[in-house]
């Protein structure tokens, strides 16, 4: 079919089997005004230079490791030798046979394999060594590559954190710099002065370590080999705190929304209790493509839907969003919303059986800060 198929005395004419492939829901609702411009990349249909750069700018992919690589306990000169690194832009024989450079082939370290930064930093054996000497002072064992770096330290205290991430970035880094002296100065690699160096160069970013500790033996250890002083530590608070009940003829709503992304899929729940601790009411539906806070909203507005039509006015909303009700969560019935398309519902008159705890009242729950 051809545009000027659907002009009819100069009017649009749209086909029925047209009108059947658009939900007139989805369309957006006229504002009756006047016809004006308007920019479409901004909510408000302003112009802005920001939405315009936003909008012809080339996007890349998020990378997880960006804030580990640029902490503020890392120093910036060791951040940029590691961020190149991660990123495989030094001058290894791989990448300059690729620029038409004719390299020695070997490692400068074993003098047996054939140069790339994978076997430069981690499978060479003479690189082993110093990784093994260095994870064996944590007590981490096989590290081969950065993502290892990133995860070792997982469960361990901040200043365990803080403390690896710089040492290993510090190896790396050094690493790198000393296969240059051999390659360019004819150097030998010397594990001992290599190993003083990460020491030494550790211990003088101890003024950017603001980590907190939690003073258990293994960090005093941690510290004592490093030379570093001891840290503040976090003593945890514990709080004991009750669950109540409304009153009577009130109805307590517990709500919640989520978000796959920010945007992203999105679903709300809501559970309703009665004084006597029944659950005479659990919604969940899906929101399509939204954000996280409108998730949370809808989730209390849809509440209060089902609130006035079965004639609930003396109504208690609960949510864990700070910017919508007071920080607080029953359950994850969001969840079972994630799947659910837009518009679809699932409900209950009771309490769902995916629900298998739910608060007692005047039982004593804790929370720890």
């Amino acid at each position: 079919m051809k545009v000027s198929d659907l002009l009819l005395d100069g009017e649009w004419v749209i086909p029925v089997e047209m009108l059947e492939m658009i939900e007139t829901r989805e369309l957006p609702v006229a504002d009756y005004q006047q016809d004006r411009r308007i920019w479409s990349d901004t909510l408000t249909g302003e112009f802005s230079v920001a939405s315009a750069v936003e909008n012809i700018r080339r996007k890349y992919p998020k990378l997880k490791w960006t804030n580990q690589v640029w902490n503020s306990s890392i120093h910036l000169a060791i951040s940029s030798n590691v961020w190149k690194l991660m990123i495989n832009i030094c001058s290894t024989n791989d990448n300059m046979k690729r620029r038409k450079f004719s390299m020695a082939s070997r490692c400068p370290f074993c003098k047996n394999c054939e140069e790339d930064l994978e076997h430069i930093l981690w499978t060479c054996n003479y690189s082993e060594l110093i990784w093994k000497w260095l994870g064996d002072m944590f007590c981490f064992k096989n590290q081969k590559y950065f993502d290892d770096i990133f995860n070792f330290a997982k469960i361990k205290s901040p200043v365990v954190k803080e403390i690896w991430r710089t040492a290993a970035f510090i190896t790396a880094k050094d690493l790198w710099f000393l296969r240059n002296k051999c390659v360019y100065e004819d150097a030998s690699f010397f594990g001992e002065n290599l190993k003083m160096r990460i020491l030494k160069f550790t211990t003088e970013c101890d003024v950017r370590m603001k980590a907190l500790m939690w003073n258990s033996t293994y960090d005093l250890q941690i510290l004592k080999k490093f030379g570093l002083k001891c840290r503040r530590s976090k003593v945890p608070r514990v709080q004991e705190i009750f669950f109540h009940l409304p009153s009577n003829n009130q109805i307590l709503l517990c709500c919640d929304g989520a978000s796959k992304g920010n945007p992203g899929i999105s679903r709300y729940g809501f559970i309703g209790r009665n004084e006597a601790g029944e659950c005479i009411v659990a919604q969940a539906g899906g929101l399509g493509i939204t954000t996280n806070f409108y998730a949370e909203v809808m989730a209390v507005l849809c509440a209060g839907e089902w609130a006035i039509r079965n004639d609930h006015l003396e109504v208690i909303f609960i949510s864990d969003s700070k910017t919508v009700i007071t920080a607080f969560m029953t359950a994850s019935l969001e969840k079972k919303g994630a799947s659910l398309s837009r518009g679809e519902i699932i409900y209950f008159t009771h309490r769902p059986p995916f629900l298998q705890s739910i608060e007692i009242e005047d039982q004593p729950y804790y929370r720890f800060n």
